[in-house]
């Protein structure tokens, strides 16, 4: 086991702690289950499923059932800490260290080749409130919850919500196409303590409310858009970090069709915040935010970065050009990343949600993006968290091969002029730099999954003070 000495930065200290080798090819995404454990799977002459302990530093791999297909982490009755379960097209098991244990027996839409390799998808939830998983399996008449009962055994209870239909039809060919519901969201609509699952569609929210047995049968309806409007739902996702899911929807304001719009056009953006109150999760009927921005531009974040208590706004937007376009094309058509020129921008916030027309902070980045995959800025390079734990929000890129930058929370500008810049042996790809709270102490530190000089993995964990 390796051991990486501090070294000074500027007026910064940067430092890892201990890193830990991973004894398996591991070329997925790393998995952070909780504070104690995380896993990782890889793909080689078979498929590996790996157990990393942060406390002992130690890392296990667990036995994999033939023909996985992908796994998920949570919590099993009569078992401590978490756990991973594999699904195969004979249903779900739980994996350890020993053994793999059948747990369901059922069909799933996803079969050996969905993935091209073995991978985490979450397909778990708790779908009642009694803190163990349970599993989610979509389908395209209904969609199916397993509840997990006191006795270890798994219930089945099925969802009347349909898979979308698309019917096409050409001279020789009459094709049928099915757009699955997207995972539930969870978050407690009624007040009663318990987290519901909700389901977004392009125009509409729906839910079921869950009970101590399960998840209900009767679908409801949250909220809506317009049919006719051009207003869509692009994601439920936390904006302001209360720990409960907003609306974020975006109406186009070019002429033509989606497909149509060109780069000069704008979009309006609507951020709806969702209050929760004694009786529920609340939305008002007008949106607590509405900006009006490029099509080749999106909200990156929005938190306080100057630590005036209001909500700032992260920007950011992309420099592309004509060859741009040709290497997005090239590039989504084979399936890799393509180098794009970008930059954030930070506005500060003023009352009421509104924010100063004139950003505050800019900084330059190129981010590798690979246009088949989520447009989330998660896994690009791009992390904004509080790396020193000073209350504000940080902005980590990725500058170089070899280096990284932090732009710390500032006062007066929202973010500092100047970066701390760390210098060291990163992963290949941005996907592998990731940030988590590992030892607690409201400070995230940067975890990098890297390839050492044997062809392997470790896990390299960089903390940063001010």
């Amino acid at each position: 086991m390796k051991r990486l000495l501090p070294f000074a930065l500027f007026s910064s200290l940067v430092y890892a702690y201990d890193s830990i080798d991973l004894q398996y090819k591991a070329d997925d995404k790393l998995v952070v289950a909780d504070t104690d454990s995380a896993f990782v799977a890889g793909n080689g002459e078979s498929a590996y499923l790996q157990k990393i302990d942060f406390k002992t530093k130690q890392v296990s791999l667990l036995v994999v059932p033939e023909k996985p297909i992908m796994y998920s982490v949570g919590k099993l009755k009569n078992h401590q800490g978490a756990q991973a379960f594999v699904l195969t097209e004979r249903g779900v098991f739980h994996a350890d260290e020993t053994k793999t244990h059948n747990l369901i027996e059922a069909d799933t839409l996803f079969q050996s080749d969905t993935f091209s390799h073995f991978k985490h998808q979450a397909f778990t939830l708790d779908a009642n409130g009694d803190d163990l998983t349970d599993f989610y399996f979509p389908g395209v008449e209904e969609q199916t919850i397993y509840v997990q009962q006191e006795t270890g055994k798994f219930s089945p209870i099925s969802l009347p919500l349909n898979a979308q239909t698309v019917t096409h039809v050409s001279d020789q060919n009459l094709t049928i196409s099915h757009t699955l519901p997207r995972t539930p969201t969870l978050a407690d609509i009624n007040g009663d303590g318990i987290d519901d699952l909700m389901f977004y569609e392009l125009k509409k929210v729906q839910y079921f409310l869950a009970t101590p047995q399960g998840p209900s049968k009767k679908l409801q309806t949250l909220m809506t858009f317009d049919e006719s409007s051009k207003q869509k739902i692009e994601k439920l996702r936390d904006f302001n970090n209360d720990g409960y899911p907003d609306i974020h929807t975006i109406e186009s304001l070019s002429d033509g069709a989606d497909e149509e719009k060109d780069l000069d056009s704008e979009s309006i953006h609507r951020v709806f915040f969702s209050e929760h109150t004694s009786n529920g999760l609340v939305f008002k009927d007008s949106p607590d935010i509405k900006l009006t921005l490029e099509e080749t531009s999106a909200i990156a974040n929005i938190s306080d970065f100057d630590g005036d208590g209001q909500n700032d706004l992260a920007v950011i937007s992309f420099d592309i050009g004509f060859m741009d376009i040709i290497s997005i094309a090239s590039a989504a058509m084979e399936n890799k990343d393509v180098t794009l020129d970008s930059t954030i921008s930070i506005f500060k916030g003023t009352n009421d949600n509104q924010f100063e027309k004139k950003a505050a902070a800019k900084k330059s980045v190129e981010i590798a993006m690979n246009m088949n995959e989520s447009s989330s800025e998660s896994g690009k390079g791009i992390i904004f968290e509080d790396f020193n734990g000073d209350g504000l929000t940080d902005l980590l890129i990725r500058a170089d091969t070899n280096e990284l930058k932090v732009y710390f929370g500032d006062k007066r500008r929202g973010l500092s002029r100047r970066p701390k810049r760390i210098k060291r042996s990163l992963p290949s790809s941005s996907n592998d730099i990731y940030s988590y709270d590992i030892n607690q102490d409201g400070k995230e530190e940067i975890v990098l999954k890297v390839s050492d000089e044997k062809g392997g993995f470790r896990l390299d964990t960089v903390q940063i003070t001010k």
